[in-house]
Parts: structure tokens; sequence; C-alpha cells
């Protein structure tokens, strides 16, 4: 008789299929995370131009460690208004982080896209090139004056000419919502009365104003329209949004403080994060 067979003696294989002493197991997600849009500026003697779209941010194999918690943050669009005029807001998911969208007019400050301009020599910029777009410039003469449109995570905005300001640069298609979307249009720039507002990207993007503007989408991450001459008020940016999907099999353990939706398509779960902030652990 064999020894060695029944086990007594040399043991047959110390090789097994998995490693006994590692407590770490991890599965791979899919990830969109968009920032709040930005506004255009309050416009009294000058038009703005439009406000640029949050930044686009997609991760295809994003890992996940199993039992730890990851923060979810939706940021909210740009306050538009006659006193608030503001940069949208940063959403998050765990170490993706997608910043807000430019705030019209008054600076160069990179953004998730950048906002247009009502004059000729600035214009804002994206922070990081492959999650947005640069904004417009504007056109400007002593009897009229025409925005530049914000920049959108698929192109820029179009710069404004004499009688027509800049349209919003276009959006970007995602397909890990359930249905394809658009997000993160930028706005149109908004003119003086008697010409021809630039109109708002795909994907959110608010229409210029002559001098009424129109907001963002909300949870689009679209840049707000810039408003005309006139004392016309900035429209809101729209917010951002977060959306994930991972294998049915996986489950989920998410914070009171979000806001979501879920969807089943296939094998795969889809989580739309609208508004709030807190953590979703996966099991």
């Amino acid at each position: 008789m064999n020894p060695g067979v029944f086990g007594f003696g040399n043991p047959i294989s110390n090789s097994l299929p998995f490693n006994l002493t590692s407590t770490t197991q991890t599965s791979v997600i899919k990830v969109l995370v968009v920032g709040g849009g930005g506004t255009g500026t309050y416009a009294s003697t000058n038009s703005s131009g439009g406000g640029g779209a949050g930044a686009f941010v997609e991760d295809t194999e994003f890992a996940v460690i199993l039992n730890k918690a990851y923060s979810v943050t939706i940021g909210a669009g740009g306050a538009g208004g006659t006193t608030a005029s503001n940069y949208g807001n940063s959403s998050l998911f765990g170490s993706l982080s997608a910043i807000g969208g430019g705030l019209a007019n008054n600076t160069a400050a990179r953004a998730g896209s950048g906002a247009g301009s009502n004059i000729t020599s600035l214009r804002g910029l994206a922070f990081i090139s492959s999650q947005g777009n640069s904004g417009g410039f504007g056109f400007g003469s002593s009897s009229l004056n025409c925005g530049g449109g914000g920049g959108g995570a698929g192109s820029a905005g179009a710069t404004a000419v004499s009688t027509v300001g800049g349209n919003g640069g276009a959006g970007r298609a995602s397909s890990i919502p359930v249905t394809s979307t658009t997000f993160c249009g930028g706005g149109g720039g908004g003119v003086a009365s008697g010409a021809t507002a630039g109109t708002g990207g795909s994907g959110g993007g608010g229409n210029g104003g002559a001098p009424t503007s129109q907001a963002g989408g909300v949870n689009t991450g679209g840049g707000g329209g810039g408003p005309g001459v006139n004392g016309a008020a900035p429209s809101n940016g729209g917010s951002g949004i977060v959306v994930i999907r991972f294998p049915s099999y996986l489950k989920t353990t998410i914070g009171a403080g979000l806001t979501y939706t879920s969807e089943r398509t296939g094998t795969d779960t889809v989580l739309t994060f609208t508004a709030g902030t807190d953590t979703i652990t996966f099991s």
C-alpha cells in the first residue's frame, strides 16, 4: 500500500484554488461622475458668456473593496441671481472627483469646463482637458455686446460674433446609465437687444438670454445660459449626478443622506444618485 495516497506520507499537493490568508476581496464596477454646472454673471452694461459645464469623469474598471464604505456626493449647480453668480460644485465617488463648471466673464481660472466671456481677450479653461473644454470668447463694441458659449464635455464653447452669441459646447454621452445619455453641455452666450442669443449645448446646457437666460438641466451638469444686457440675472447651473453599474449579485448598503433610484438591466444593477452626500458599501 502506498501511504502517500491516504495522506500518511508526503502530501499530494499544497496547491489550493484560493488564498486562505487573504481577507481582501474586490469587484470591478463602472462609474460616471458629473460635476455641477457653472452660471453666467449678472448683466447690466454688458452681456454674459454662458456658464461652463461640470467635469465629466468616467471609469469603466473601478475596483471596489468589498465591505469598505465609499463616499458619494452630488454637486449642486452654481446659484444664479442678482447677488449670486457661481462656479458649479464638485461631485464625488470614492477617489473619483468631478469639479464644477466655470463662472462666466470675470476669470480665466480652470474649471470642469471653462465658461464663456463677454470680451475678446478672455475665456475660461478646462482644469483637465479629458474632462471638459474651454469656453468661447465674447464680441464687444460700443453699441453691441455678445457673450461666448460655455465649454461642454464634448467640445469647446463657440466664440460670439457681431450679432450672435456663442453656442454652448456639446456634451458627452455615457452608456453607464440604462439608456445612453448625454451630459455636460455648455451654456449659451447672452446678447444685447436685437441680437441672437447662443443656444445651450446638448447635455443640459441652458440657452443664452436677450435678456433672460435658461438654467442648466437638473442632474446633467449643464452650464446655465448667460443673460443679456438690461439687468438680467443669471440662471442656475445644472446639478451633477453619479451613476454606477455593477453585477447584480453584489449587495449594497446605502446611507440615508443620498437620493437615488435603482434599475436592473440584464445581469447588472444601475444606481443613479441625484442628490445628497453619504456612503455606499458593497458586499
